[in-house]
């Protein structure tokens, strides 16, 4: 039974401690594609996938600002295959 509790409390702690990794990765990789996005929104040409690209891309950085990364981070990568550039 302490043996349980034991590896219990050190399952906890170790989530504790990974979880500001693993969201400081989410942010990372939103930031980074975000600004991929964007610079690739920046010289396409207007026609009615860049637009859904736009949205897209704008649905990223909601998500991504809300602390929502992989679904940010699904949305700038759904952006740039629209574009062409994934």
């Amino acid at each position: 039974m302490k043996f349980a509790t034991r590896a219990l409390f050190a399952a906890t702690c170790a989530a504790f401690l990974l979880a500001p990794v693993a969201s400081a990765a989410g942010l990372s990789d939103c930031i980074q594609l975000g600004k991929k996005a964007a610079e690739a929104l920046a010289v396409a040409q207007t026609n009615d996938t860049t637009e859904a690209a736009r949205q897209n891309a704008q649905a990223g950085r909601s998500y991504c600002a809300t602390s929502q990364y992989d679904q940010g981070i699904a949305r700038y990568t759904k952006a740039l295959q629209l574009l062409g550039k994934a």
